[in-house]
């Protein structure tokens, strides 16, 4: 459904960081009470944490942020874990993250994920609240350096764009292990629920409809011309701003499998994802009309209501991981359906440790924005360049464990194509098209705790 509605006008919630503070002394209060025969308080309460700053800088596109092209070091994570064992079968936790990613975050304190998980037995458990989603082999795990050497997961698989709400659903869900005896082990996690959208104001959703919207402004200027009974091609309209978006996510339901092979360090996964999202804001327009007056034109207010859902019909992941010793070999393959548009991409990547200190890795990913013309024939027939359908990106890395608390990466990225930068309407495409070979580096330091 899709529904677009005509205006000409336009038209509190407790702060967050007072709402996740409240939250965080409840989650402790609880474990605390729960635990109290212990010898003290804070016998089964845990916390944990990061702190973490990066820079990035890309040669000619913007990438992950805005203006990157200038070099930015608005790439900061802070992050305090707290847990608790109240119960032997019994876990509770939270993880409280401040961010600032380009426009993403500006260091809003929101609640990352905050679950309880009851383990009954090895092959059932419980999981309820927002709860980290099983999505390819990493996206649990996405947010802890200590685990990876690359800054960025491959972006064909995981995009940064997507991960404040991708990383959990809010439901809840089952999970466990069933042994297979002489053919390994089947993990597998199924849940149902929804997906929470911290600031539909900045970030994904607000860079997909602003270039949207731009694309749509020859066409108010056309009905403008015609509510004012002027010739076609009078009025010039100009697309100003996004007010009111609100995302919602009224039911999703997916899950994953993943099965350790009988062979020592290998495991086959896959894991899915369905379910629906609802699309409200405003888009604000200034539409310039000739006048026979002194200034020649006057400006008015054109505003356009917008309505819409879609379906998620796919969000598949296919994926394989081999570790030997200090070695890590993966690939994994992700395909989606969100209404008519379909993507997919895949990766490949080997990772080495080759001292305590210093570790290598590099992927190659491809990303195509439709899987349905990898080669950008349909591109090229509109005006495009055909590398706008794809992303290819060979990535070094180095990481270094300076301390056991402390580690430094640093990373090249040399990509063909354009197809996951940042979002720009048609028409600015066509007036200055991207540069199809580009590179980008990225550092970061770690703090953990």
């Amino acid at each position: 459904m899709h529904r677009i509605r005509r205006r000409n006008h336009w038209g509190s919630a407790g702060h967050p960081l007072a709402v996740c503070i409240c939250g965080l002394w409840a989650l402790v209060f609880a474990a605390g009470v729960c635990g109290a025969t212990g010898d003290s308080f804070g016998k089964d309460v845990y916390l944990s944490g990061f702190v973490s700053q990066g820079y990035l800088n890309t040669s000619d596109n913007d990438f992950l942020v805005p203006r990157s092209v200038n070099g930015t070091a608005e790439f900061f994570d802070a992050a305090l874990i707290v847990s608790a064992n109240p119960l032997d079968r019994l876990r509770v936790g939270m993880q409280l993250l401040a961010r600032n990613f380009g426009d993403t975050g500006n260091d809003r304190v929101i609640v990352d994920w905050a679950y309880g998980d009851y383990r009954w037995r090895d092959v059932l458990g419980f999981r309820a609240g927002k709860v980290k989603m099983p999505y390819g082999l990493y996206n649990e795990g996405r947010d802890v350096d200590a685990l990876r050497t690359a800054v960025f997961l491959p972006q064909s698989v995981y995009p940064e764009k997507l991960r404040d709400f991708v990383l959990a659903y809010q439901g809840a869900g089952a999970y466990g292990s069933l042994e297979l005896g002489a053919v390994g082990e089947l993990d597998y996690h199924g849940y149902g629920g929804t997906l929470s959208v911290p600031d539909p104001a900045q970030g994904f959703w607000s860079d997909l409809y602003s270039a949207q919207a731009k694309d749509f402004e020859a066409e108010v200027g056309r009905q403008v011309d015609r509510d004012q009974g002027l010739p076609e091609g009078t009025s010039a309209a100009t697309f100003q701003e996004i007010t009111s978006p609100n995302v919602s996510f009224p039911w999703i339901w997916g899950g994953g499998l993943i099965w350790n092979t009988p062979l020592s360090g290998l495991r086959v996964g896959s894991t899915f994802m369905n379910g629906r999202f609802h699309y409200r804001s405003t888009l604000r327009y200034s539409v310039e009309i000739p006048t026979t007056g002194e200034l020649n034109y006057q400006v008015v207010p054109y505003n356009i209501d917008v309505d819409q859902t879609q379906n998620i019909d796919n969000f598949f992941t296919a994926s394989l991981e081999y570790t030997l010793d200090d070695l890590q070999l993966a690939a994994e393959y992700h395909s989606s359906k969100v209404g008519a548009d379909e993507t997919d991409g895949w990766y490949a990547q080997a990772n080495y440790r080759f001292t305590d200190l210093i570790s290598l890795g590099t992927y190659y990913a491809v990303a195509y924005g439709d899987k349905n013309d990898r080669h950008g024939d349909a591109l090229e027939s509109g005006g495009l360049p055909r590398y706008y359908a794809w992303q290819k990106d060979l990535t070094a890395s180095a990481r270094l464990d300076l301390k056991s608390f402390w580690l430094l990466k640093v990373e090249y990225h040399f990509i063909d194509g354009v197809n996951l930068t940042e979002p720009r309407s048609l028409s600015e495409l066509l007036a200055e098209p991207l540069e199809r070979h580009w590179g980008m580096f990225t550092a970061k330091t770690t703090f953990l705790f």
